[in-house]
């Protein structure tokens, strides 16, 4: 809601999703002059970064929504951020080695409505690789891996 703003570094993995020992930072900021108003959005230096990282990643190529943009709570900018990250990926995973011309990609799963995980590729690994996306069980013991 652009009042406040987490910036850090996460993994995706056990021990970041813990919260107990891995070495990731984290910093947060508030500027108590720009809150949210009853029909007033937050608008201080917060709003201009995530705006600006919006940019960088994906709103220069569609301008014409810009106004969505402004407004990232409502279901409608949820509906064009996956929109965009879908249709980079669709880019991304193509036989076709293109620009892509944005850098917000879905992880490559789908959720279904009963929770089921579908990956997005028909193979199950990232596209060039044969890294799994769902991953697999380790033969390894817990203790050596987190």
């Amino acid at each position: 809601d652009d009042e406040y703003i987490i910036i850090g570094s996460a993994n995706l993995n056990q021990r970041s999703l813990d919260g107990g020992r891995d070495t990731e930072i984290a910093h947060g900021s508030f500027q108590p002059a720009h809150i949210n108003g009853l029909n007033e959005p937050a608008r201080g230096h917060i709003y201009g970064y995530r705006m600006s990282l919006w940019y960088e990643h994906f709103v220069n190529q569609h301008m014409e929504s810009l106004d969505i943009f402004n407004q990232p709570e409502s279901p409608e900018c949820v509906r064009m951020v996956n929109k965009i990250a879908y249709h980079l990926w669709e880019l991304y995973s193509g036989d076709e080695v293109v620009e892509l011309p944005g850098y917000l990609l879905p992880f490559p799963v789908c959720v279904l409505e009963d929770g089921t995980l579908v990956d997005l590729t028909e193979s199950g690994v990232f596209p060039d690789t044969s890294a799994s996306i769902k991953g697999k069980r380790s033969l390894l013991p817990h203790m050596l891996t987190t």
